[in-house]
């Protein structure tokens, strides 16, 4: 949007600028913000995803796994003398190895969810087939091993199977077990046995909660995440096709329009050298643009910026004065040296037509403070009321305004009829181009 100007004051007083509502900005506020900001996501890691929450419990699940088969590993030895000869080795092994297997997985993603799913379900095959694996009734002092492991099989099956077999399972254990514990070869354990499986259940089932609860919310953060990136891309494709379109209507209005006018109005020699001149700086503008490499140009000096507007003011058909300000040495990218000096002759240009006759006092100042380059553009001429402008004229608001947006600048449009009109360009270092 470009500024509108407040209301004529008078003789000798300052132009004052306005808003986009309206609202002063005593000359000085700028016209709106870089058309497209810093990447939101840059530097923006999630906490949760579904990823990391499967890798933290695979690692969990293998410390248990580990830390539990060593811890009770003497006490299933000590059961082996109770249990079949063949049969009570071989399972107790069996999910030893299975133990093994889920602590090793911690180091092997793709493995994780294969090495809890065989845990879980060689524990329900020991847990089932327990009258068959116990020879004779283990001692009253004693638990069925398989006790030692109920947390660490349900947690296993929470991570890998699905929320509704987990659920299943984490039900069927405790049963089981019940079942098994009041058996003669189980400990015939009786009430005990209730409070032992209801225990196994609440733990089991707390495990199942937490886990699915954690999966969706890193579900749902990774579909946030997808969709926040997928938003981002599409706005970098709109921004990228207004820029050019703000480039095209830039060059289409400073070079061939302008060119054109200056054509139809040439009568004397000097006059349609001058419109040559311009034709040929048209095309070659033109075939700039066609070339779209602008990351390729090295960067210009401020020095090198104040000469390159100094010679296109010029060329003008009325003088532009060069006023002195302090410049250093500080290099500003190609693109927006381009877009500052183009911004600044196309201002040049609407203040010869529009601003008065050779009474007119024109200037240009080009003046770099600290780690930012200004740019002013200003005459004593006949002024204008920014807020009377056509949408559809291009000028101002095309090829100043949006144009020194792109690149990540700020324009200052400050004009009142009768008291002339300033136009500020402003870009700093640190700002996106």
């Amino acid at each position: 949007m470009a500024t509108t100007a407040g209301p004529a004051r008078p003789s000798g007083a300052q132009p004052r600028a306005t808003g986009v509502a309206g609202a002063p900005t005593d000359g000085a506020a700028a016209v709106g913000s870089a058309p497209f900001g810093v990447d939101p996501l840059r530097g923006v890691r999630p906490t949760i995803t579904q990823a990391s929450v499967e890798r933290l419990f695979a690692i969990l699940i293998a410390l248990a796994a580990v830390g539990y088969g060593a811890v009770y590993a003497p006490q299933v030895v000590r059961q082996l003398p109770y249990l079949d000869p063949v049969w009570g080795p071989v399972t107790a092994i069996a999910f030893g190895a299975a133990l093994v297997f889920v602590g090793v997985s911690a180091f092997v993603q793709r493995l994780a969810q294969v090495a809890q799913i065989v845990c879980a379900l060689l524990f329900l095959v020991v847990l089932v087939t327990w009258p068959l694996i116990a020879s004779r009734p283990i001692p009253d002092a004693q638990y069925p091993w398989p006790w030692w492991f109920c947390t660490v099989a349900s947690t296993a099956a929470a991570m890998g199977f699905a929320p509704w077999r987990a659920t299943v399972y984490t039900a069927l254990v405790p049963a089981v077990y019940v079942v098994a514990r009041l058996s003669p070869v189980g400990g015939d354990a009786g009430q005990a046995a209730f409070l032992q499986g209801v225990y196994t259940a609440i733990l089991s089932g707390g495990v199942l909660v937490i886990a699915v609860l954690l999966r969706r919310a890193a579900a749902a953060v990774d579909t946030a995440q997808a969709t926040a990136v997928r938003r981002y891309s599409s706005a970098i494709r709109e921004h990228a096709t207004e820029v050019e379109r703000v480039q095209v209507d830039a060059i289409v209005h400073d070079s061939v329009l302008t060119t054109l006018l200056s054509a139809a109005r040439a009568h004397s020699p000097e006059a349609k050298a001058l419109a040559a001149r311009m034709a040929r700086n048209a095309i070659d503008h033109l075939a700039a643009a066609a070339a779209d490499l602008p990351g390729e140009a090295p960067p210009v000096t401020v020095h090198e910026l104040r000469g390159r507007i100094t010679a296109a003011v010029g060329a003008l058909a009325a003088p532009v004065h060069l006023r002195d300000a302090p410049v250093g040495g500080m290099r500003v990218p190609a693109t927006v040296a381009d877009a500052l000096a183009s911004a600044a002759l196309q201002a040049s240009v609407n203040s010869v037509q529009h601003a008065g006759g050779p009474e007119v006092d024109r200037w240009v100042r080009v003046e770099q403070r600290g780690a930012s380059v200004h740019v002013e553009v200003g005459d004593d001429g006949a002024g204008f009321d920014l807020g009377a402008v056509p949408a559809a004229r291009l000028g101002v608001r095309r090829s100043i305004i949006e144009r020194v947006q792109a690149v990540g600048g700020t324009a200052v449009v400050a004009s009142n009829p009768g008291a002339g009109t300033r136009i500020r360009l402003e870009w700093h270092a640190g700002t996106q181009a």
